[in-house]
């Protein structure tokens, strides 16, 4: 049961953070008034990278154990809808610089896991 509160945790974790980033994000690229095309694909997946980072890392930081899996949990929910929302509502098929997105959102993800099971706790004295 405390596995499936964590990846509830990180799945609403991720997801508030990338809808936060990518509203800042498209202030921002609003405000600017004219952004290159192919800069917007590295934008997004650096938004999807953090927020699969702070949902790995928030929920290993409270279960404290295997947060490498709750990290790579996190990944594969985001990529997951993600991909859902590609296919079925744009109807684009995924091309091989998805292998390299997906690669990086689960390494976020892995990464944020890892650093949050294996916080040092505050010594109080």
């Amino acid at each position: 049961m405390k596995w499936f509160k964590a990846m509830l945790l990180s799945t609403v974790v991720a997801a508030v953070a990338a809808a936060l980033l990518l509203s800042a994000a498209a202030f921002v690229i609003a405000r600017m008034g004219a952004l290159p095309r192919g800069s917007l694909a590295l934008i997004t997946t650096l938004i999807a990278c953090a927020a699969v980072f702070l949902g790995g890392f928030l929920s290993s930081l409270s279960l404290r154990e295997k947060g490498l899996l709750l990290g790579l949990g996190t990944g594969a929910v985001l990529l997951a809808c993600a991909g859902l929302v590609t296919v079925l509502l744009f109807q684009i098929q995924p091309g091989p610089a998805s292998i390299g997105k997906a690669a990086a959102v689960l390494l976020s993800g892995g990464i944020g896991g890892i650093l949050g099971a294996n916080r040092k706790r505050k010594v109080k004295f």
